[in-house]
Formats: C-alpha cells, structure tokens, sequence
C-alpha cells in the first residue's frame, strides 16, 4: 500500500469511517499474522491474539498523529498485546529496557556465512520448520528482535522504537540470535550429512 493511501485511510479511520478501518486491516493482516505466528507459543490462539491487536487499533487510532510511523506503532501494539496475553497466562516476560544483557552489549558480532543453506533444502518444509522451530527457542528478548528484523525486515531505529532499547542493545542481540541460529542450524546439517553418510 502507498504511504498517500494509507494516510487517507489512517485519516478516514480517525473520522470514524468503518469501511477504511476494513481496508486498513486487509492490507496490513498478514503483517500482523506473521509476527505473532513466530512469536507465539503454539499453544496459544493466534487468531484470537490477532483479533486483540485489531480492536486495540481501532481504539487507539484516533490518538495517532504521526502517520508516517504506523508500521512502527501497529509492531508496537502487537508485541505489546503479546506481553498482556503471556503475563495474562502466568508467563514471566523479563526484558529490561535499560540493563544490557552483559558489558560487551555494544559490540556488533560479525557472523561468517558458512555457506550451509543450500537453495533446494531452504524450499523444503521440513527445513522452514526446523528453522521455526529454532527461532521459537530462542530466548524471548532475542527471538522478538530476530523476528523483527529478518521476517518482518523492521530496521534497526523502528525495532529500537517498538522495543524500547537502544540502537546498541538492538543490533548487540540480533548479532546474539544470529549466532545461536547459526550453531543451531550448523547442527541440523550435521544430523543431515550422517544419515547420508
């Protein structure tokens, strides 16, 4: 959708216009959808939590003034309604917003590319899975921004927005869940090469 048609609508939904607030929802759903799918445990009712963001969005649109940074605030919103339904269930969410993880936490790991992720074994199911699978484990202050930045390709300033965190700490553990996907995945190979072997 083109930023002038998405502030008319943002605009339109403001005034109260239901018809705009639908066509706002259809074009950014899936959006939605796919943050929350990689975040979730399964579970939870993803459409349900799907459903809370929407409602949360149309309660609150009317006090958007920056229309510009609406993909930004929409993250926000779903992230943060992941939070309510995890503390609702009895799940701890600890991220602390203004403690570094350890004191190298400003420092960019650069991760090597290992070459290991041939094309055809990145179409087959069973790899997106495992993969998903991994990004699922990752601990939860590293799999919200690893999810940001590669599947929902958010820059590091609008993960650094919706999070709360400094540009440091934001880029210190992409680098982190790198590296663990990485190790991970380096494993499933090796697992795939002995039952070849």
């Amino acid at each position: 959708m083109q930023n002038g048609t998405e502030y008319e609508l943002i605009r339109r939904c403001q005034e109260g216009d239901k018809v705009a607030f639908a066509q706002l929802v259809r074009a950014n759903q899936q959006m939605v959808f796919n943050l929350l799918h990689r975040l979730i445990p399964d579970w939870m009712d993803l459409e349900d939590i799907a459903q809370d963001v929407w409602v949360k969005v149309y309660q609150s649109i009317s006090k958007m003034k920056n229309y510009a940074s609406f993909k930004t605030w929409l993250h926000r919103i779903a992230v943060n309604t992941y939070y309510d339904k995890m503390r609702k269930f009895g799940h701890r969410v600890e991220i602390s917003l203004d403690e570094p993880v350890n004191d190298d936490e400003n420092q960019i790991i650069d991760i090597p590319d290992t070459k290991l992720l041939p094309e055809d074994l990145i179409l087959n199911a069973e790899w997106k899975s495992y993969v998903e699978e991994k990004i699922k484990a990752l601990p939860e202050q590293h799999r919200l921004i690893i999810v940001m930045r590669d599947v929902q390709n958010l820059s590091y300033d609008e993960i650094a927005e919706v999070t709360g965190l400094s540009l440091g700490t934001v880029k210190s553990r992409i680098a982190r869940a790198r590296e663990k996907l990485v190790s991970e995945l380096s494993d499933y190979f090796k697992e795939v090469k002995a039952d070849v072997s």
